[in-house]
Parts: structure tokens; sequence; C-alpha cells
């Protein structure tokens, strides 16, 4: 009879075996090839495991970045190296206007800043003479309207190639009849040569083009060339020629007159905006107080310890695991293919446990990060206990082993000397002595250093995948070879068996005749 057996070795179409012995002799070539079958088994699971680790390593690896991009980059979206994070500010007013708005950054001085507004600036504008519309309305209802069917007072005139041709600041434009409105309106206001913001007003409506910079020395120039969209009885109503009506803005800010080509303005880590005239008004004077706000510190503070319990705990959890490995093997195609899709999910969760147990990047990673902590800091010559950072007591079934922050310890040291605690965390750089960098750098080159040794090791387990696929092709082609030759020994033997039963059934015949 004939079987099929899995295995390439064995699954030959080609072959009939067994007609005249009745022997499964797949099955047989294949148990005779045990041995052989055994080693390939062995490397494609020693290859399996190879791949797992590779993979725990790069999830582990991609925890390790975020964190680092999060926290350890100055662009990060929660970043310990950003001076935002320690330089906070609390800026209070008694004024219920808004004529001033007050915002403090890095270097702002503590106290009270007083602003008095003499003066708002504006830039270069100029507008429609009168309304422009037919209906003396709106020229259209909406700005998707070509400019061939504008309803103006003065109706568009096209030059001879058919456009409208103008130049604003130097910057030529040219537009069509079939051209929308808005199409015009955004063509011109994106140009960074003409530098100017044009509006069409419904409420007025006019036209109006302002410089979008310069103050006083602020100018819109305006020439036609084709068509009547600019110039005398002109359609837009705006005549040609330079217009140069800006001014600075002028502002009283602690006694110091200060005048700016803008009306927003930053000095000494203060940003201002003046909004409206206090000169001459019941409070011609805005005073602010402007303190530090520690509490925007230390909630960025115990956020980013927090995220490095969550990053460490998962790096001491995967160093820490129990394997049973050992007891279950990955699986070999012959052991899947008997086991049911649950037994094949809870025997692999077996198999992957302890894949990064006592890893030694990894248990370095957790070595140096806990150690930055234990270090003299940022120059300082104090480590973190100092700012009520500690590592949560054994007893403390909750933060046992993690970092630990003392909110009101941290207050008061940044109360007492703010420029400390800052150069604690950020003094330094990533190439200074151990002594004179900050803990996020200590941190940052630790991560760094864990990312650079996973790559490593990631590229070193797939030369050795590599390497076992070429071994298991070898033993591969052993096997096929081994099969071949006990196939052929088996049709010999089919064949001197259906020799003897020829002979067999002609010495019967001869009997019977």
């Amino acid at each position: 009879m004939s079987s099929t057996v899995s295995g390439s070795a064995y699954s030959s179409t080609s072959r009939i075996t067994g007609m005249f012995s009745s022997m499964d002799t797949d099955a047989m070539v294949k148990k005779m090839n045990t041995g052989q079958q055994s080693k390939i088994d062995k490397q494609q699971q020693l290859k399996t495991t190879y791949e797992w680790r590779n993979e725990a390593t790069t999830d582990i690896s991609g925890v390790v970045k975020t964190f680092a991009n999060d926290y350890t980059s100055v662009l990060g979206t929660s970043s310990m190296l950003q001076s935002s994070t320690y330089f906070s500010y609390n800026v209070t007013t008694p004024s219920t206007k808004n004529a001033v708005t007050l915002s403090a950054s890095a270097g702002a001085e503590i106290g009270e800043t007083t602003v008095q507004v003499n003066q708002l600036a504006k830039n270069a504008s100029t507008t429609s003479s009168g309304k422009i519309s037919a209906n003396g309305t709106e020229i259209a209802a909406n700005n998707t309207t070509t400019l061939g069917q504008l309803s103006l007072k003065t109706p568009l005139t096209f030059g001879t190639d058919g456009n409208l041709s103008f130049s604003i600041n130097g910057k030529s434009f040219q537009f069509s009849k079939d051209t929308t409105l808005q199409n015009m309106l955004n063509t011109i206001n994106s140009d960074k040569t003409a530098n100017v913001t044009m509006k069409y007003s419904r409420l007025s409506d006019t036209f109006t083009v302002t410089a979008n910079s310069g103050g006083k020395d602020s100018k819109v120039t305006i020439e036609n060339f084709g068509g009547n969209a600019f110039g005398a009885d002109s359609a837009f109503g705006i005549g040609i020629g330079t217009t140069e009506n800006g001014q600075n803005s002028v502002a009283v800010i602690n006694g110091s007159t200060v005048e700016r080509d803008s009306n927003a303005y930053t000095i000494d880590g203060m940003e201002y905006k003046l909004n409206q005239v206090t000169q001459g008004t019941d409070e011609e004077t805005v005073s602010f107080t402007v303190a530090r706000d520690y509490s925007a510190t230390t909630k960025a503070i115990k956020g980013f310890l927090d995220a490095l319990n969550g990053m460490l705990t998962k790096v001491d959890a995967l160093t820490s695991e129990k394997s049973y490995a050992k007891d279950y093997p990955p699986l070999t195609e012959e052991q899947r293919q008997s086991m049911s899709d649950d037994q094949i999910t809870a025997w692999e969760k077996k198999a992957k446990s302890g894949l990064l147990q006592r890893d030694p990047d990894l248990t370095t990673l957790s070595a140096d990060l806990k150690a930055a902590f234990y270090t003299a800091v940022g120059g300082s010559g104090k480590t973190a206990s100092a700012i009520g950072i500690t590592t949560g007591s054994y007893f403390d079934t909750i933060n046992k082993g993690k970092l630990v922050l003392d909110t009101n310890a941290l207050t008061q040291a940044l109360e007492s000397n703010p420029e400390q605690v800052v150069a604690m965390f950020t003094g330094g750089s990533s190439t200074a002595s151990s002594s004179e960098q900050g803990l996020i750098y200590k941190i940052k080159n630790a991560l760094n250093t864990y990312t650079k040794a996973a790559s490593s090791a990631v590229t070193a387990n797939e030369t050795r995948i590599s390497d076992i696929d070429k071994k298991v092709s070898t033993l591969q082609d052993k096997l096929d070879d081994m099969a071949d030759r006990y196939y052929e020994k088996f049709s010999q033997m089919e064949t001197a068996l259906s020799k003897m039963n020829a002979q067999s059934s002609y010495i019967t015949q001869l009997f019977n005749s």
C-alpha cells in the first residue's frame, strides 16, 4: 500500500510503495531518519528562539526610544531639557481691562511690572475710497465668485491679453476673469515678496491692502499694468503709488519708553502684547505681578519620574522573568499539527517566558538609570535625594524599588535655590564628566548606550539565524539523500518480491496444468 507522510523527503507523488510487501514504506523510512530529522528540528527550534528574542528586544527598545524621545530630546513632547519645564511663571494683575497682556518665560524679572500704552503700532494700509459694489451692499455673495462675475460700481475691464495685471511692493500678479475672488486674495496674501494682506469687507463694502510688518517704516506700493483693478476711478477704488501711513507702538515700561514696529514683542523674558492705548484713560498704567510657578515644575518632574518608573518596571520584569523554555521548547511543525490552536497558544506562552532573563544590556540599563540618582549631578556635589527624589522603602509594597518624589522637599529646594535644581537636571552635557552631568544627560546617555547595544544584539541574532538557515539546508539535503537511499533499497525489495511472485505464479500454473 502507499501512504502519505509529512516532510519533503517522504511526500514525493512519483513514488509507489508497498505494492507487493504491503508495508508502510514512508513511515518506515521516516522512522529510520529520525536521528537526522531531530538535528533539523533542534536547529529550527534554536532559530525560532533567536527570532523570539529579537522580537522581545525590539519591543522593549521601542519603549526605551519612546521614553527618550519624549523626555530627553529637546523637541520631546514632555522634554526635560527645555527651559520652559523649569521656568514657569504666574502673572497677575488687578486690572479688569485687557489693554495689555503680559506673559513671562526664562529670564523674566520677578516682581512688579508697570505698562503705559501711549500709541499702538499700525502698518501702512490703503483702502477703497468708498463703497465699490453696484448695489452699495456687496460685490458677491461669497468669495468663490469669479472676477468676471463681480457686481462692481465700476465694472472690471481686462487688458488686451484678457488679464488684470498689477504689482504690489514690486511683485507682479496676473489674474483672468475666470479667477475666483478667493483665489486672487490667497495668491496675493501668500506671497512673501509682496508681504501684504488684501481683504474684502462686506461690512464696509471695501478692499483693504495692509503691509504685514514694518510699523512706521512699512509701505504699500501699487502699480497697475493691465485692466482697471487699481488706479484713478478703478474697480477696486484704490489708487496707485506708495502709501506710508504706518506708525510704531510707544509704551512706557517700568519708567522706560519703548518704541517698536509691532504691538507684540519680548524683552528680558517678558512678552508684551499691547491691545489698547491707556494714556489719558482712567487707568493709564497697568500693573502686573510676576512670580515663579514652582507647581508646574514639580508636576513636570513627577510626570517624568512616573514614566521612568513605568519603563524600569518593564525592564526589571523582563530581566527577572522565570523561564520555562527548558520544558517548553519551540514546537516543531509535526507537533503543531497534532495540537489545537488553544494548546499551541498556551505552549508558546511558556516557551517565550524568560527570553530576556538576565539580559546583560537590559541589566546594565536598569543599573545605570538607577545609579544616576545616587551620584552627584550637575556640578552641585549633591545627589537627587537633596531635592526630594529617593527610592521607595523595601517595606513599601506600592513603591518598593521605585523612584519616589517628595513634592514638598522639591518645592522647598526650588524656592531656596532654583538655579541649582535646574542645574541638577540639565547641567553639563552628554560629554561632560559624570559629576558635571545633570540627571537628564546621565539618563540620556544610558538610554543611548542601551539602544546601540540592543541594535547590535539584534544584528548578531540575525547573523545566527542566517547561519542556522544554511546549516538546516545542508542537513535537509543530507536527509533527502538518506531517504532516497532507503527508498531505493525498498524499491529493490519490491522488485525482488515482484519477481518472486511472478515465478511463484508460473510454477503454480505448471503444476495446475
